[in-house]
């Protein structure tokens, strides 16, 4: 299954930001499960998609084993967990760089014939510069993004992979494909339940990020680059949910939140 992992700087603090605005107690707590949670939801999205799919539906699995390879001192298990969990084209793309830098670091032949074997049995001096090597292509500190509540995030690195960064300027954006059967409506109805299982709240109906749990939804898009799809898809989802409860959603909520 397809792992993702949410980033300290940034995606946790904008989740403990979301969940500072219910006003709870026990903030810090709600915010480490709700992570967690949202962990899981995202992994379960991405393993959907990329089944079957080309190496772009793979950009967002791509940038966290970037981020994870960029860090001070990264977690060998998470680098072969997202190993696994590339998509064959993605694998392919790898290992075809790595072939192509053979000549010049000798020690890449061996990711170039086989990634997913050596990446399993490697020595963590091997893994994590190796990988560097042939997956990041440097990368440059972004803007933090603006938050509902008017705060901006803290500035953050972002890593270019393949000629790809997301929100690196110049650049065309990291982003992948589009999966099919409203898998962006299913994300929201597993974030739905995190939220509930996390907060004890139920979740707030609106589409333009102005309630904490649409502002969530706004993130999480945005993390797994399918920001333009956020609005809509959460009109889909308060849609069914009016349907299945027999009522509809007030206009000021699905069309002006």
């Amino acid at each position: 299954m397809t792992s993702y992992h949410l980033s300290d700087d940034d995606d946790r603090f904008a989740v403990s930001l979301t969940v500072g605005r219910l006003g709870v107690r026990n903030k810090d707590t709600i915010s480490n499960s709700l992570c967690d949670r949202i962990e899981a939801s995202i992994s379960s999205y991405l393993a959907e998609g990329s089944r079957g799919l080309g190496a772009g539906n793979a950009a967002p699995v791509l940038r966290s084993l970037a981020l994870r390879l960029t860090q001070d001192d990264p977690s060998v298990g998470e680098i072969r967990d997202l190993i696994r969990a590339l998509p064959s084209a993605a694998v392919a793309q790898i290992e075809a760089r790595a072939s192509r830098l053979a000549d010049q670091f000798p020690a890449c032949d061996t990711v170039g014939s086989d990634l997913l074997g050596w990446a399993e049995n490697a020595a963590s001096s091997d893994l994590i510069p190796l990988l560097r090597l042939c997956v990041v292509e440097g990368g440059a500190m972004v803007p933090g993004q603006m938050r509902p509540t008017g705060r901006q995030s803290a500035p953050h690195f972002e890593p270019v992979v393949f000629g790809h960064g997301r929100a690196v300027s110049g650049l065309p954006k990291l982003a992948g494909g589009r999966p099919a059967d409203n898998a962006e409506v299913r994300l929201i109805v597993h974030l739905a339940v995190d939220w509930r299982l996390a907060t004890g709240f139920e979740p707030e109906a609106g589409r333009d990020g102005h309630s904490a749990f649409s502002g969530l939804v706004h993130d999480v898009f945005g993390w797994i680059g399918r920001s333009k799809k956020a609005k809509f898809s959460l009109r889909t989802y308060w849609a069914m949910v009016a349907d299945k409860a027999g009522t509809h959603p007030a206009a000021d909520q699905t069309a002006g939140n």
